[in-house]
């Protein structure tokens, strides 16, 4: 079977793209071609690029036609579909937040998996039929992610693994008060791991949601589910079943990541009890399963596979490009860019242009007053140098006022250059063109 997936990015080892770095090797292993179309690659395209993978940015770099379709992502979900528009798809939701990774219906797309309970309301709060989907945890390589030896009877090193800070201060706090050596990795800390599963074998205790937070159980640290977004608390052999079933995330976090709660949290900290709970993910969060889940949800597509009407499919694909289609009117696009590049909204934007008419006043008195100080500074030194005559060091030091000053003007002008950004610039510059006229 020839299978073409897609990824908003294969970079950073983010946890959609990890699940797709799982599926193709569980995939190619059990004897079948995968290929990756991403908008955005890096490092870790290449590394599975070196591993033999078929992984391009450009739909036009599929030659071959794919047998079926597993969609992520709205936008490359939307290039494959009107490239193969005859090929059956399926599309996995891994999160119950983002629009961009919100289904939507076409019929080329016969199924849909979900990655957890809340993924799967999501699901069908968007018209999903309940008949059309799966629910698939997310896995563990478990090949890749070794067991670490036994843990000590109190935590030493912590790791936090996060792709967002509001919440770093409070962690740092606790563990500083818990005694614990703190490291950090992920977007939020500038600071990325290519072998995250020898990291995880050094560490007690992990603070994390998600597939990471999976991947530490599995190896054996102690778990505490949280972020920015929220707490949820230690990961334990009393809460693991019902805790996995929100894939460790964000149907979870309920309470406020506060140090009180961090703490009572660390309190909890058991060596035999981690020990259950990573035999429980080893058990149920092995990827042979999760292979053989997907394996089976394409068979079943293919079977299914039904003649489309073609004019049912192109309305379908162009209801598609009206909503995340850049427009004037407010659609689904527009909340997938603030979702990947965070574009204010109208009243924060309002709010930025004010501040920066407000900025570009100041620097221009500030270069007025300048402009004057230069003035009278060079006067006085044609007065001193007519006086004194030809004095060299007279002259010297007139000169070297002139270059002070002159530096503190470029100073000023990067000052206003980096306060405010480009696109404001250009248009309080157009705005000023048009009060001249």
């Amino acid at each position: 079977m020839r299978i073409l997936i897609t990824n908003l990015s294969l970079s950073r080892n983010s946890g959609s793209e990890a699940v797709v770095e799982l599926l193709a090797d569980g995939l190619r292993d059990a004897g079948h071609q995968t290929m990756l179309l991403a908008p955005t690659l890096g490092d870790m395209a290449d590394r599975m690029r070196r591993r033999g993978h078929h992984v391009v940015d450009r739909i036009a770099e599929i030659v071959e036609r794919p047998d079926v379709i597993h969609a992520q992502h709205l936008t490359p979900c939307l290039t494959a579909l009107a490239r193969f528009p005859d090929v059956p798809a399926v599309f996995s939701c891994h999160s119950a937040f983002f629009e961009v990774e919100a289904p939507m219906l076409h019929p080329q797309i016969r199924h849909w998996i979900a990655v957890d309970e809340a993924c799967r309301a999501k699901c069908l709060s968007r018209g999903i039929p309940a008949d059309q989907m799966s629910l698939v945890y997310n896995a563990v390589d478990l090949n890749r992610f070794k067991q670490r030896p036994p843990l000590p009877a109190r935590p030493a090193r912590g790791l936090l693994l996060t792709k967002n800070f509001e919440h770093q201060a409070a962690v740092r706090e606790a563990c500083a008060r818990s005694g614990i050596q703190l490291d950090e990795l992920g977007p939020a800390t500038g600071r990325f791991s290519q072998q995250l599963e020898q990291d995880l074998l050094g560490y007690d205790i992990v603070f994390a949601t998600a597939r990471m937070a999976i991947e530490a159980a599995a190896v054996g640290c102690s778990v505490v589910v949280c972020d920015a977004r929220g707490f949820a608390g230690l990961l334990s052999s009393a809460n693991m079943e019902a805790w996995r079933r929100f894939n460790l995330g964000v149907g979870l976090l309920t309470k406020p990541t506060t140090v009180e709660n961090l703490l009572g949290a660390i309190s909890g900290f058991g060596a035999n009890d981690a020990a259950a709970v990573s035999t429980y993910f080893r058990k149920a969060a092995g990827d042979a399963y999760f292979i053989e889940e997907h394996l089976r949800i394409y068979d079943q597509v293919l079977r299914s596979d039904r003649g489309l009407d073609p004019d049912e499919r192109a309305l379908a694909t162009a209801v598609w490009i009206e909503e995340i289609g850049v427009s004037h009117p407010r659609r689904r696009w527009f909340h997938i860019v603030k979702e990947l590049h965070g574009w204010p909204d109208a009243p924060e934007l309002a709010t930025l242009l004010a501040q920066s008419h407000a900025n570009s006043r100041v620097l221009e008195k500030l270069g007025e007053q300048n402009a004057r100080t230069q003035q009278l500074v060079l006067d006085e030194a044609v007065s001193r140098a007519a006086a004194l005559g030809d004095n060299p060091a007279v002259l010297s030091r007139v000169e070297e006022q002139l270059s002070n000053l002159s530096n503190f003007v470029d100073e000023i002008k990067r000052l206003y250059n980096g306060m405010i950004p480009l696109f404001i610039r250009k248009l309080l510059l157009r705005a000023r063109k048009g009060a001249g006229h």
